[in-house]
């Protein structure tokens, strides 16, 4: 079962979305509220936690960049998807530098968010092709704004194991491909984040991009 946290201010959207998750049979909205210092309130409180928070961006009181700070400091392992009407590309990055897992606009299909919920809890990240589009146009541009890259220093297997990551294989099908074992690549997978200082495989990707080490 998979336990979703929502957090928007709108309480139309909520039921919307409780309404369209309703006839999935292994989802579950199991907390919500109207901001973010209420969500906070109720996730401390609550003894069971989500494993995917879907989360708004312009909430009163406290809005989804502060929340999703404090989100991803005290519950690192849950995932953050935001799902907002804002589709500047400021917002954009902003929350993907922070370390969201996914961004979706309110306009998406009820098939996506779905597909978005399931791939960020297999893959640990979902961006759309819109999304991905801008995150490389932005990140080449402050890059080259940049001046030189950075010197990243990885292996040959780790560099194999990072563009198979960004080209959305998962764990399982990486081994298969590279004829190394799930623990291997889960092995490859943590150097990487700690090589790289990101909290997430959304933050592998984003730094792949912006640096150019891989080619997707």
């Amino acid at each position: 079962m998979i336990r979703i946290g929502l957090a928007d201010d709108h309480l139309l959207f909520r039921e919307g979305i409780k309404a369209m998750l309703q006839d999935e049979k292994n989802i579950e909205i199991i907390l919500e509220a109207s901001n973010g210092s209420d969500f906070l309130k109720v996730l401390r409180n609550s003894i069971v936690k989500p494993e995917v928070i879907l989360l708004d961006i312009r909430m009163p009181i406290m809005d989804g960049y502060e929340t999703a700070k404090i989100l991803l400091e005290e519950y690192p392992n849950i995932k953050i998807i935001v799902l907002t009407m804002h589709e500047e590309e400021r917002h954009i990055i902003r929350m993907i530098e922070l370390g969201v897992n996914g961004y979706l606009m309110k306009n998406a299909s009820p098939e996506e968010v779905i597909d978005c919920i399931r791939c960020v809890i297999e893959y640990d990240y979902y961006f759309n092709n819109k999304i991905t589009n801008i995150m490389r146009k932005v990140m080449m541009y402050k890059g080259k704004q940049n001046a030189d890259y950075p010197i990243f220093d990885l292996t040959e297997r780790e560099t194999e194991v990072l563009e198979l990551i960004c080209k959305e294989f998962t764990a399982k099908e990486i081994g298969e491909k590279l004829f190394i074992s799930f623990r291997t690549v889960e092995g490859h997978r943590k150097k990487l984040l700690a090589k790289l200082n990101v909290r997430n495989t959304a933050g592998l990707v984003v730094l792949a991009i912006k640096n150019e080490i891989v080619k997707i």
